[in-house]
């Protein structure tokens, strides 16, 4: 628990020197779409690209935009809450910062499955439910508690 806490404390103060030198909460990219990463998610908590960074909530990850970044690591994912406009897709960046391969899948979600070996990254498409929350998790250590949700906002 006390490495834990280090590790959120050094990736806090990491995410707050990346973040330091924008001038707003939204950065448009060439095609017009905006890409906003809110991450609390401590060592795990990766923005998205050059997007400028939200702090919502701890382990939340606001896609304003079209796309962000989840990290695995041991048995979690960071965040564990990805949040949207409702209906909107979200392109997902997985980073494994692991040992141990991982997956990212939701049910009835043909993109929202994919596998990232050790130290490697993958994609996985989302869409955001209209209402309600859908589970994401890897289907390899689910029984461990490797779960996450998606939610509209």
């Amino acid at each position: 628990m006390k490495t834990i806490t280090a590790l959120l404390a050094v990736a806090s103060l990491t995410l707050a020197a990346c973040g330091s030198s924008s001038s707003s909460n939204t950065s448009s990219s060439s095609s017009g779409s905006s890409n906003t990463t809110a991450s609390s998610g401590g060592a795990y908590g990766y923005g998205g690209g050059s997007s400028s960074k939200k702090t919502t909530a701890a382990n939340t990850s606001s896609a304003a935009g079209t796309s962000i970044t989840v990290a695995m690591k041991d048995y979690s994912f960071g965040p564990k809450v990805i949040s949207g406009k409702p209906g909107s897709t979200v392109h997902v960046k997985l980073v494994n910062n692991s040992a141990n391969e991982h997956n990212f899948k939701i049910d009835g979600q043909k993109g929202a499955d994919a596998d990232v070996q050790p130290g490697k990254t993958g994609t996985a498409v989302v869409k955001i439910p209209t209402s309600g929350s859908l589970q994401f998790y890897c289907e390899y250590h689910k029984g461990l508690g490797m779960v996450g949700t998606v939610k509209a906002t």
